[in-house]
């Protein structure tokens, strides 16, 4: 899928901790779509919640959330304005990326929340995890941001992690107008209710979580 690790030393500051509660969040529905798609936007993203061996100082690390919010974030927006994913198991998960999709209000969304996994051996497990208190700062998003519209359909990366030094999330994303026109498909075969749809790239912007990409032909 054409993934590119970064070399970037990221200043976010983690706690690690015993537990994480997380809940995950419906995916996109057919019934929904036909329904709602002129006034809503749809999100689609994929996510390897599988393990990373030797991931920085850690035996294996793996996703374990990771949260999206609209803009501004804090304010009572209801349904339809957060993405919240979770690891399907807290044991073990192929090591493959999985393909979800999402519909949102239109507008701008932010990256709010993540938690990642990780051991030192069987018995010395923990969670890294980021927040509000360090992904929004005022009126800024230093985790990043991505803006979708109505009846638009967007593709906005693939979710890992990145194992320079502390396990983090990493936005990486399929490289090249082929490689992309097959995940398109790959979209498509899973929400067959897109077929003939538009899928527009644009990724997650963000200075902390990935590195800058355009895709060309």
């Amino acid at each position: 899928m054409g993934l590119r690790f970064s070399k970037v030393i990221v200043p976010v500051v983690c706690s690690l901790c015993v537990s994480a509660a997380c809940s995950g969040a419906a995916e996109l529905k057919k019934n929904d779509y036909l329904k709602k798609s002129n006034e809503m936007g749809v999100v689609l993203l994929d996510v390897n919640w599988g393990r990373r061996w030797g991931c920085g100082s850690f035996e294996n690390a793996q996703l374990a959330s990771l949260k999206f919010e609209k803009v501004p974030v804090g304010e009572q927006q209801g349904k339809y304005s957060k993405i919240f994913l979770e690891s399907p198991s807290r044991l073990f998960v192929d090591n493959k990326f999985l393909s979800y999709g999402f519909m949102v209000k239109p507008g701008k969304y932010a990256f709010t929340g993540w938690s990642v996994k990780a051991a030192r051996s069987v018995r010395d497990v923990g969670y890294f995890r980021a927040g509000r208190d360090k992904l929004v700062n005022g009126g800024s998003y230093p985790g990043g941001t991505f803006e979708v519209a109505a009846n638009e359909v967007i593709y906005i990366g693939n979710m890992f992690l990145d194992c320079l030094q502390t396990p983090i999330p990493w936005r990486y994303y399929t490289e090249g107008k082929d490689n992309f026109l097959r995940h398109e498909e790959q979209y498509k075969t899973k929400f067959k209710f897109l077929k003939g749809r538009e899928i527009t790239y644009r990724l997650l912007d963000t200075r902390y979580f990935g590195s800058p990409y355009s895709l060309r032909e």
